[in-house]
């Protein structure tokens, strides 16, 4: 059985973050999600908490479990999960990100998957910019 774990703030789910999931589960027989907590949301802010993202994670089709990655990055969760695979949309590519490195040395392959619009801070701007 291929495990695979993927990471993100994944805040109003949206049908980008939906298609990265099913691409994520392609490559996996159980796909686990990681969360961002809170307190490490590097964006300007979250517009849902943690719980409430992870309970909407909980609920779609393909997601086997959600945890909380409660750290600045997913390294600890690579190293205690273990997973087949560590998978990120392919915007995260060309980053040198610690995660992939904890990944090579623990074995564990990095795919990343084709991001399809929209991208939440476009979302947020559309709704920003909405005006009756």
């Amino acid at each position: 059985m291929t495990t695979a774990l993927t990471h993100g703030v994944f805040d109003l789910l949206h049908a980008g973050q939906m298609e990265h999931l099913r691409q994520c589960r392609y490559f996996c027989d159980r796909l686990i999600v990681s969360v961002v907590a809170d307190r490490f949301v590097t964006k300007k802010f979250v517009i849902q908490d943690e719980r409430t993202r992870m309970f909407q994670l909980s609920m779609v089709k393909g997601v086997d479990e959600v945890v909380l990655c409660d750290e600045f990055g997913p390294w600890n969760l690579l190293r205690t999960i273990k997973p087949d695979i560590y998978i990120r949309k392919d915007e995260y590519a060309a980053m040198t990100a610690p995660e992939y490195k904890v990944a090579a040395e623990l074995g564990i392959k990095c795919l990343f998957t084709k991001t399809i619009p929209p991208h939440t801070k476009e979302l947020v701007q559309r709704i920003w910019d909405f005006k009756e």
